[in-house]
């Protein structure tokens, strides 16, 4: 382990007004030498050298978590940057390894003296408790994961076992005297049925004030009264045969695809962004295109992962009040900047306007995402796309409408089968998201349509069941 990783000592380094690196601790520069860099060049580690460039550009501290995908790890760190002077101090706090059970050779990650349940997951909150959304995905858990901002306790239900009384709650006793604990027991409010023992440690920043809590996640077999009731019903043959789809595929592409392919964006950036040092333009423009490339490869990858989610029997989602016209606002937001390189105006609902649903939060903005993804994608130069709400019925609606090519009546079923693009390529997609999109929704008791005809633009209707509806 590194100096600093896991220690209460800040792995600290100087940079000048350019972002260059004057000294740096050790730690700092052997993770520095791992991604590519100088030792006296700018930050080599993306995540981190986009956070210079913002103090850079706002003169004023900064301080996030950042995850960091390295070849053999995972690295969860704390990141603060001030200026001081004409450069800056940076601090990487509450460094944390993490390596996977199954590396060749068998590599343990860290603190192996401490006992670990046999499954679970890592959780960091905030001083009050809300995950930081540094939490795995669904489909790794095998249910709902916490939501970035989400508090702990209402994600989890706190429970002291049969032994209640006895027992306490050590996390709440832990909190009132930012002190560590282990062995509070939780269920999920989504399912009861699901039950864990969490352990977790404060974190504390360079002052020594508390940042919130890092800690494990372990569950517990069910017991016999938890377990489901068994539902009739054949399995996926995917599933069944033990293929591509299987419960370790997740985890199967993160070890083998997503951190080599993570790795070559963030160098393909650093070299288009030249800073290194100026490159005549025809290379830098390559290393662009070799980054936009394995940014699609993310794309399959993360669509490759849902898949393999939302296939597995017995898949689920929550149950949860959300505001369908906010999503909506949302998700364009998230698009707006890859719609203004296009000249596309994104029409939004206004202001305080509000549908509410009953849906999951993260898989509805999953779907809204990839709907006007798609239509950013297949609209023509200085077109509009408009998302509109409305409610029917005890049916809550969103639509995303566009002034694209349209789709032939024909084609409105075949487009939301798996990997189908209508002949289409080099236009980015994987052929995932649709079939995605429309399993989610009916996952969430909704439908997911498409009206369109050749030359009339597309128009896609999510419906989901009303909040307050019977």
């Amino acid at each position: 382990m590194m100096n600093g990783a896991g220690g209460k000592e800040p792995v600290q380094a100087l940079l000048d007004a350019e972002g260059r690196i004057i000294r740096a601790d050790p730690a700092l520069q052997r993770l520095q030498a791992e991604a590519g860099g100088r030792p006296d060049g700018p930050i080599a580690l993306l995540p981190i050298a986009s956070l210079v460039r913002l103090a850079q550009r706002l003169r004023i501290p900064i301080s996030r978590a950042v995850e960091l995908p390295m070849d053999a790890r995972d690295i969860s760190l704390w990141v603060q940057l001030r200026p001081d002077g004409d450069g800056f101090v940076l601090s990487l706090v509450d460094w944390q390894e993490r390596h996977p059970r199954d590396l060749p050779g068998g590599e343990a990650g860290p603190d192996q003296s401490a006992p670990q349940p046999e499954t679970g997951w890592p959780w960091q909150t905030d001083v009050r408790l809300r995950f930081r959304g540094t939490e795995p995905d669904a489909e790794t858990l095998g249910h709902e994961a916490p939501r970035a901002g989400q508090p702990l306790t209402a994600y989890f239900e706190l429970d002291g076992g049969e032994d209640a009384a006895d027992a306490g709650m050590p996390l709440l006793e832990a909190l009132a005297m930012r002190l560590p604990f282990r062995g509070q027991q939780v269920r999920l409010r989504a399912d009861r049925a699901i039950r864990y023992i969490l352990s977790g440690t404060p974190l504390f920043d360079t002052s020594g004030a508390l940042m919130g809590y890092r800690g494990h996640a372990g569950q517990v077999a069910p017991a016999p009264d938890d377990l489901p009731v068994e539902v009739s019903g054949p399995v996926p043959p995917s599933v069944a045969a033990g293929s591509i789809l299987g419960p370790e595929l997740a985890r199967r592409l993160d070890q083998a695809l997503r951190q080599p392919i993570g790795r070559i964006i963030a160098n393909a950036s650093t070299i288009s962004s030249q800073l290194e040092g100026p490159l005549r333009q025809e290379y830098a423009d390559y290393a662009s295109d070799i980054a936009v490339a394995g940014r699609h490869l993310l794309e399959l990858i993360d669509d490759l992962a849902d898949l393999q989610a939302i296939e597995r029997a017995g898949f689920t989602t929550a149950r949860e009040e959300v505001d369908l016209a906010d999503l909506g606002r949302r998700a364009a937001g998230l698009l707006s900047v890859r719609a203004s390189a296009r000249r596309i105006r994104i029409q939004t609902p206004a202001l305080g306007e509000s549908v509410p649903a009953r849906a999951e939060y993260r898989r509805v903005l999953q779907i809204l995402v990839n709907l006007i993804a798609n239509a950013v994608r297949h609209s023509p130069e200085d077109s509009t796309i408009w998302v509109r709400v409305d409610e029917e019925d005890g049916v809550a609606r969103i639509v995303v409408a566009d002034q694209g090519m349209g789709i032939d009546p024909v084609d409105h079923e075949r487009i939301f089968e798996r990997f189908e693009r209508l002949g289409l390529s080099g236009d980015g997609g994987s052929g995932l998201g649709l079939y995605i999109s429309r399993k989610l929704a009916r996952a969430m008791d909704g439908e997911l349509s498409v009206d369109s005809a050749p030359g009339q633009g597309a128009r896609f209707t999510l419906e989901l069941p009303l909040w307050n509806a019977a």
